[in-house]
């Protein structure tokens, strides 16, 4: 099996993703692969920056929130057939209210833990490997999205996790 990495300046517009699309369908007549995608250039940064703007009690946030969601359903638009549009966009919208609990619970709180900013982060390569799973099918194309943290355990030094080997 052969492992593909795409990082953030690969998959930072839906044609640099169309790209990586085709090289992954390319790879993957010559064997079996995992493919790991970074979040899109520029969202880890955002999602930080979001979280902190909600532990100060400024309302940005929301804005930052909704540009962070407009940004991830306009790629999946782009890049999704019209069969799969509609059940992507659903999953999208679901784990995008996953991630605005969690951010107005931080501006509630006025607290942005260790914890909770590793999860919050979470979200950008869950939402990027979703979409590029997503287009993958959409072209007719097996694929599976996997979920990292069924499969990966950490230790509990949040903000500088280590992978639990155990």
């Amino acid at each position: 099996m052969k492992v593909l990495k795409f990082g953030g300046s690969s998959v930072a517009t839906g044609e640099r993703i169309s790209h990586v699309i085709d090289i992954i369908l390319q790879s993957e007549r010559v064997e079996k692969l995992a493919v790991v995608v970074s979040a899109f250039q520029g969202v880890t940064d955002q999602l930080i920056e979001m979280s902190d703007l909600a532990s100060r009690a400024d309302r940005s946030y929301r804005k930052r929130f909704d540009l962070l969601k407009q940004r991830h359903l306009e790629t999946a638009l782009a890049l999704l057939s019209e069969a799969r549009n509609s059940s992507a966009i659903s999953t999208l919208e679901f784990i995008f209210e996953e991630l605005k609990e969690v951010v107005d619970g931080v501006f509630l709180v006025r607290e942005l833990t260790e914890r909770t900013l590793d999860f919050v982060m979470s979200f950008g390569e869950r939402c990027s490997a979703y979409i590029i799973s997503e287009a993958i099918r959409s072209r007719g194309r097996k694929a599976e999205y996997l979920d990292s943290r069924m499969v990966i355990k950490t230790d509990r030094n949040f903000g500088a996790a280590r992978v639990d080997s155990a």
